[in-house]
């Protein structure tokens, strides 16, 4: 993993204009399956978490928030999908309190020192 000064310096410095886009069809295939990089989304910020991939590869704990935007997981503490319609949207802040939105934000700044910034979500499929 890249010492955590750079990706901080990194994340802080990258323009929105120079990332990647990704529909959620595509962030899909970053599971370390069909691609053998591991992205997760939060906020509609993409992250390549693959040098992580001891904890977020196909099997491992963390794998249920790769391939998608796991806001809603994450301000939920979500570790396995429960088959609610809620589930289907894990991008969406639809409902969550303020103390879940808190943890979303915190899961953000987590994310931010740990991992780089490599791309953006749009919402539609096209």
């Amino acid at each position: 993993m890249e010492p955590q000064e750079d990706i901080i310096q990194y994340n802080e410095n990258v323009k929105d204009e120079d990332l990647e886009i990704f529909t959620r069809s595509q962030l899909s295939l970053y599971n370390g399956k069909s691609k053998p990089l591991v992205y997760v989304g939060i906020r509609g910020y993409v992250f390549d978490v693959t040098p992580n991939i001891s904890s977020y590869g196909p099997g491992k704990s963390y794998n249920v928030f790769v391939g998608k935007d796991a806001t809603r997981l994450l301000g939920l503490n979500k570790l396995k999908f429960t088959g609610d319609i809620t589930d289907s949207n894990t991008w969406s802040t639809e409902g969550l309190t303020e103390k879940q939105l808190e943890a979303v934000d915190k899961w953000m700044d987590y994310f931010k020192k740990r991992y780089k910034i490599v791309g953006l979500i749009v919402a539609h499929e096209n």
